[in-house]
């Protein structure tokens, strides 16, 4: 199961920084940008970093422990390899999840910003998650979620240049 949303960024490309945007993200600030984020955080392992999301989906609270797979300013690759969903807030299940964001230029002022959603499940959650409208909801969820992360960005980006001219 795999969405993917989109959101132009009033902001060039080359001033887009999801690398930094995503590991300054503060748990306030994740809550923000979607009804069903319930806490985020970041951490360091092996000298791997990652973040902790929590959500609430479609009446499924799901729990990602993401390690970085690759991260520059224009494009980030998270990986929970053991998610850990709990079907209507009661029956845990293990699933995959691969979070991808990337900014590219769509002309010299403005960026386009796309966020993928990834889950690999076993077959009997691919029938459970199809019968609660599991993917309609991740659907919905990763179209709001990508929208106010849009907006979230350009904010940073228009407190940082807002910071440099008073500098």
């Amino acid at each position: 199961m795999k969405h993917t949303g989109t959101a132009v960024l009033d902001a060039p490309a080359d001033q887009v920084d999801l690398e930094n945007w995503l590991f300054t993200l503060s748990d306030a600030e994740y809550q923000a940008c979607a009804r069903g984020h319930r806490a985020a955080g970041t951490f360091v392992q092996n000298g791997v970093r990652g973040t902790v999301n929590v959500e609430a989906i479609g009446g499924h609270l799901i729990v990602q422990h993401y390690q970085e797979v690759s991260a520059k300013p224009s494009r980030v690759e998270m990986l929970s390899k053991r998610s850990r969903v709990y079907l209507f807030h009661l029956v845990p299940a293990t699933i995959q999840v691969r979070w991808t964001m990337s900014a590219t230029a769509r002309d010299a002022e403005t960026s386009e910003f796309r966020c993928t959603v990834e889950l690999t499940m076993s077959p009997l959650l691919r029938v459970l998650g199809a019968l609660s409208l599991l993917g309609v909801a991740i659907r919905a969820h990763t179209l709001e979620e990508t929208k106010l992360f849009g907006d979230d960005i350009v904010r940073k980006i228009g407190t940082s240049r807002s910071s440099s001219a008073g500098a």
